[in-house]
């Protein structure tokens, strides 16, 4: 809103989506209520350093305007569960992880969840420290050590902090994280500043919180809003071979993460497929190639080397059975698999 507008709304008669508070030195506890109910609407504006005295306003001005901006960014990342939902009464952050490439793939709708209302700090950390269970991380020595933190691994990360830092806190929608067997989804209320060609073209910085976004950069967990989304996007491509995907509209942007390909699978496929005279699928296939490795492995461990419910492997057996691919020799519990090679 610039002076124009503001202007123009003081001289109106009614409104039901603007609201004035003195707000001299501080963000006044009456505000939230405020906040509150234009989230629950179709939002609104709230402005500080007006005050209002029957039909008549007078713009007193904010003395101090950063502590009021610090005020809500002191909240966000330092505050006590009870504090944030009093204040911000719609704050969550979801993180979801589901066994299947789809809610109907699942064999139920989640296996892990964190639905976070505690600060920042607290919501960053809980969340990160899953993501090196649910991707691959090679053993690669960098410099004497083992390197614990690949490029696939700072990509996630940024794509954490990225959240974080654009969130429209006052949406009624809440920023979630899902990650399914084949692809992490991170979905942002709040639209982009910029459209994204412009903003990896350009590097063009405007977080939407800018003091979270300081923070975070001061030690290091953030880049500039361009150079992030850079490394977002060439970290992953070099490790899985391709690109995420960012889509979104005026209230919302998503970036998919894809953690299968069909780069190697096709090529592996071509070759499975010659030597066994058969047309497979990507997890038929590996399956196959796991089964080679250990006669011995079970369900439960197929579904978390492929990462997909326990169902879909079982529903992938069956195939390579009827197939004349696959067969078990012994019991369920003493026995072994089979490759049948034709």
């Amino acid at each position: 809103m610039n002076k124009a507008e503001l202007i123009k709304k003081l001289e109106d008669i009614e409104w039901e989506d603007f609201e004035v508070k003195e707000a001299k030195l501080e963000i006044p506890k009456n505000a939230w209520d405020t906040v509150s109910a234009f989230s629950n609407t179709a939002g609104g504006w709230l402005i500080f350093g007006v005050s209002k005295k029957g039909k008549f306003y007078d713009i007193l001005g904010v003395s101090t305007p950063e502590k009021i901006e610090q005020d809500f960014t002191t909240i966000l990342r330092n505050g006590t569960e009870d504090l944030l939902m009093e204040t911000i009464t719609n704050y969550r952050i979801e993180y979801l992880e589901i066994s299947g490439i789809s809610y109907e793939d699942a064999p139920t709708r989640y296996n892990f969840r964190i639905s976070s209302e505690q600060n920042l700090w607290t919501t960053f950390f809980d969340i990160y420290e899953r993501f090196p269970k649910k991707i691959d991380i090679p053993f690669k020595m960098v410099s004497g050590f083992r390197d614990d933190n690949p490029e696939h691994l700072q990509a996630l990360r940024e794509a954490l902090v990225n959240l974080i830092i654009h969130t429209d806190y006052f949406s009624r929608a809440n920023p979630r994280i899902r990650v399914f067997s084949d692809r992490f989804e991170f979905f942002n209320p709040g639209s982009l500043p910029k459209k994204i060609e412009y903003i990896l073209e350009e590097d063009f910085s405007l977080p939407r919180n800018p003091i979270i976004a300081k923070i975070f950069r001061f030690i290091r967990l953030a880049e500039s809003i361009g150079s992030g989304f850079h490394k977002m996007i060439e970290g992953w491509e070099q490790h899985y071979g391709i690109k995420p995907a960012i889509e979104g509209d005026f209230d919302y942007y998503k970036i998919t993460f894809p953690t299968v390909t069909e780069k190697v699978p096709k090529k592996l496929g071509v070759k499975l497929g010659d030597k066994l005279g058969v047309k497979l699928g990507e997890n038929e296939i590996k399956i196959i190639e796991l089964m080679k490795e250990n006669k011995y492995i079970t369900t439960k461990e197929l579904s978390e080397h492929i990462k997909i419910s326990t169902t879909a492997v079982d529903n992938n057996i069956s195939k390579l059975k009827k197939k004349g691919i696959l067969k078990r020799i012994g019991t369920a519990k003493g026995g072994y698999w089979e490759v049948i090679k034709k």
